[in-house]
């Protein structure tokens, strides 16, 4: 997942990993729902080696950044509707693991929020 809420569920470490599937659908229906939001829950690492949230995304994007709703790791939980690029990213890394927080804030100071 990149800072401003795009997912990529497909290609991992270079490699597919599997289709789309149904998750575009039931992140769509969880945000259209009366009262509903989307979550999207993931660890904060893959093996305690490397952030699961990147600066961009290398990949193809399964979810636009458009339907994240609530984005939650075992750090936090980021709250992105309603926000700009910028504010996205300050969420997001706030919920990364603290050992990649510094290199993620160094990174998003080269994009163009």
């Amino acid at each position: 997942m990149d800072l401003t809420g795009q997912v990529n569920a497909e290609v991992a470490g270079g490699s597919y990993v599997g289709a789309v599937g149904g998750a575009p659908d039931f992140i769509r229906a969880a945000n259209q729902s009366p009262g509903g939001v989307s979550l999207i829950v993931l660890p904060s690492t893959a093996a305690g080696r490397s952030s699961r949230i990147v600066a961009e995304l290398s990949g193809p994007v399964t979810t636009p950044r458009s339907e994240a709703g609530v984005v939650v790791t075992e750090h936090g939980a980021a709250d992105l509707r309603g926000l700009s690029l910028l504010q996205r990213a300050q969420r997001m890394i706030g919920i990364a693991a603290p050992a990649f927080r510094d290199g993620l804030k160094r990174q998003a100071a080269t994009l163009r929020y």
